[in-house]
């Protein structure tokens, strides 16, 4: 999982009727025959740390990171989540993407500039409407200092 231009990528993972049985095969199959080169298991535990509710699925479905035929999101995080259980990882690959992806997160700046990217700038109107906000408001405080100004000069 290579970074683009500060971007993870995240190959395709599809979900349909039959893929919590074909999965937990491959995993079992893995575990077996390579107990030390568990690439499935860790890709499929790294999609269970992404995956926790029916919105990240969601997200997870718009970046295209998940193709889910079963309808449901919720079905879909349900099945993500339990695939891991009984599942012993002897090592993960992707450690140290996690720990990059953790600290991302805890750095106050990215959250800050990530939530007015979403709330504030995530269409044309929200970002007219953000911006007409912050100049009256500017105005505003600049008028009430000039006013304040102008009645102790008086």
């Amino acid at each position: 999982m290579p970074w683009k231009s500060l971007k993870l990528e995240v190959p395709e993972f599809k979900v349909e009727d039959d893929t919590e049985c074909v999965m937990r095969n491959i995993m079992a199959l893995e575990q077996c025959v390579y107990p030390f080169e568990t690439y499935i298991c860790n890709y499929v535990s790294f999609l269970d740390q992404l995956i926790n509710t029916a919105e990240d699925v969601e997200l997870l479905v718009e970046k295209k990171v998940v193709h889910n035929l079963l309808g449901s999101n919720d079905a879909v995080a349900d099945l993500i989540n339990k695939l891991c259980d009984q599942i012993v990882e002897t090592s993960f690959c992707y450690g140290g993407i996690c720990q990059v992806l953790n600290e991302h997160y805890d750095n106050f700046w990215n959250v800050t500039k990530a939530t007015l990217k979403s709330v504030y700038f995530k269409d044309l109107w929200t970002s007219s409407s953000s911006i007409v906000a912050l100049f009256v408001l500017l105005f505003s405080v600049v008028s009430v200092i000039a006013s304040i100004k102008d009645m102790s000069s008086n």
